[in-house]
């Protein structure tokens, strides 16, 4: 019986891993994103992003990436509920807040009129 569970709790633990278990539950936005390529969005929607704990990582509109500083606001880490939602600010200040909006760990949008569609990399 103590293999049957060992080797249970092995395998969900893989699945877990490869299913995007590697995910902070402290900031579930940390990552790589990549535009949800059959979504409806704006032209304007970025094709890949990236953030870490202080910074994020995006293309311009020359297709130059460029790293900037922010800073999160997430929700309580230990009730992650969905939909969920991370703000993400620049040094600008509260009021040009950026708002994702999670319908599941591995799926977001940037809450804008472009309503971009984004999956975890």
């Amino acid at each position: 019986m103590k293999k049957l569970v060992s080797i249970t709790a092995i395998l969900l633990f893989s699945v877990a891993t490869a299913c995007g278990g590697s995910v902070d539950p402290k900031n579930i936005l940390l990552g790589k994103w990549k535009l949800v390529p059959d979504a409806t969005h704006s032209k304007l929607c970025g094709a890949t992003m990236e953030f870490t704990a202080k910074t994020y990582t995006g293309i311009d509109a020359n297709g130059k990436p460029y790293t900037i500083p922010v800073t999160y606001v997430t929700g309580d880490p230990k009730t992650i509920t969905f939909p969920a939602t991370v703000y993400v600010m620049t040094d600008a200040g509260i009021e040009f807040h950026t708002t994702y909006i999670f319908s599941n760990i591995n799926t977001m949008m940037l809450n804008t009129g472009a309503m971009c569609s984004y999956s975890r990399q």
